[in-house]
């Protein structure tokens, strides 16, 4: 007899040592509702997901809903693993020195506006090598959460140094 894998949100919730009375009071809903969350006999809706999330310190739990649970997320939202920064960024770099490759090829392949069966392969090349980029940066943006949320990098110059951001690119 095999023991059930606990779900993502009762495995954050025994992380953190919390009760399931303590982490229902915190999130603003009832035990009972948690119990079924937890026990998947009741799916979270987005808001729970986010209230989750930002009361555990867990932004990773977003992405879990989205790509494991919202039919348009598992279409569209790449599943991204937790990693260390370290390994995010070498991870990112070696997709940003993979996109540089395909460069080329893609100009190629959609220079006359037609894709040939032949560039078919190219093109998801192409399409795998961005894929593995998107998944990259969704990593490190999670990772910049988490470390916003423990207090590893100051949230107000963070988004401070957001804001000058997007307003030099306007």
């Amino acid at each position: 007899m095999t023991k059930k894998t606990i779900n993502r949100y009762r495995q954050i919730r025994d992380d953190l040592g919390w009760s399931r009375e303590y982490a229902a009071d915190k999130l603003g809903m009832s035990d009972d509702k948690l119990e079924r969350i937890e026990n998947d006999h009741q799916m979270p809706n987005p808001q729970d997901v986010l209230i989750m999330s930002d009361v555990y310190h867990a932004p990773e739990l977003c992405n879990h809903y989205c790509n494991g649970t919202c039919e348009i997320g598992q279409k569209y939202v790449p599943k991204v693993d937790d990693q260390e920064l370290p390994s995010i960024i070498l991870g990112l770099l070696n997709s940003i020195y993979a996109v540089g490759d395909i460069e080329k090829m893609l100009v190629r392949i959609t220079a006359d506006n037609v894709i040939d069966d032949d560039e078919i392969p190219e093109l998801v090349k192409s399409q795998y090598t961005l894929e593995q980029l998107s998944v990259m940066i969704e990593a490190l943006q999670l990772c910049i959460e988490r470390k916003i949320d423990n207090g590893e990098i100051t949230k107000d110059i963070y988004d401070k140094e957001w804001k000058k951001q997007l307003n030099a690119d306007k």
